[in-house]
């Protein structure tokens, strides 16, 4: 629906700062090392992104692309970007963020007892899988485990170890849908869109490479990949679990 020309942004729920973002989205974005490109905008759109060029050194990526296969020995699978919502989709609560699992097809396919969730098949619908998953864990406190462990080693990925681990938030934010910007046999960029318990929609989008048989994040230098708020789904495929 087309918006008015004139908006009063005094009478704009959408302009006031509890209406922005939920807390958790903040977490999410700390996390990832959005956060510096988030600005209280009302409704506005978030600018789509490729993948960061940011990667590791040659030597890096000469052995990343050896280890095609998972590292669970998840099958790849189709290569093809999904059009519609995957219909086989599992959904388990984490917390309180609906995660999505296939753990024979597209991943988790090791689920640990620290809630570390790894291992994603390597095509198109498992780094989506991934993306998924990396942002469930870092809104219910797993900041930590998830750079540790699911993040492309660099100085930004060292730097964000180096400050607190963000809280988890009381409030729960869902996955509402996703597009995939880009995908590459090594690289991907996964735009998620997450609606927040005060009904706001943001997009958050997840630069991820392939790397030693997995899907993991890359911090970006800058420090943002252009997420942001949005004011609806259009142009994402609807996903969700709850």
């Amino acid at each position: 629906m087309t918006e008015p020309a004139e908006t009063n942004e005094a009478q704009n729920p959408l302009t006031k700062p509890k209406f922005i973002i939920s807390a958790v989205v903040v977490a999410l974005l700390v996390a990832l090392g959005l956060i510096f490109a988030l600005t209280p905008r009302g409704s506005g759109t978030a600018t789509p992104t490729t993948a960061p060029n940011n990667s590791p050194t040659a030597t890096n990526s000469q052995s990343d692309a050896s280890s095609s296969a998972s590292v669970c020995g998840l099958p790849a699978g189709n290569q093809s970007k999904p059009a519609t919502p995957p219909t086989d989709t599992t959904w388990e609560l984490v917390g309180k963020v609906a995660a999505p699992t296939s753990p024979k097809q597209y991943g988790p396919g090791t689920t640990v007892a620290d809630g570390l969730r790894s291992c994603f098949a390597h095509s198109p619908t498992g780094a989506l899988y991934a993306a998924a998953n990396v942002t469930t864990l870092s809104a219910i406190g797993k900041t930590r485990l998830v750079l540790e462990n699911l993040a492309v080693p660099s100085p930004e990925r060292d730097a964000l170890l180096g400050q607190p681990e963000p809280a988890p938030s009381t409030d729960t934010a869902q996955l509402a849908g996703f597009a995939i910007r880009s995908y590459s046999s090594d690289q991907a960029v996964i735009d998620l869109a997450f609606r927040g318990a005060n009904g706001a929609f943001v997009s958050i989008p997840v630069p991820l490479k392939w790397s030693g048989g997995d899907w993991k994040i890359i911090v970006p230098a800058t420090g943002s990949t252009g997420a942001g708020q949005i004011a609806d789904l259009t142009g994402y495929i609807p996903w969700a679990g709850v």
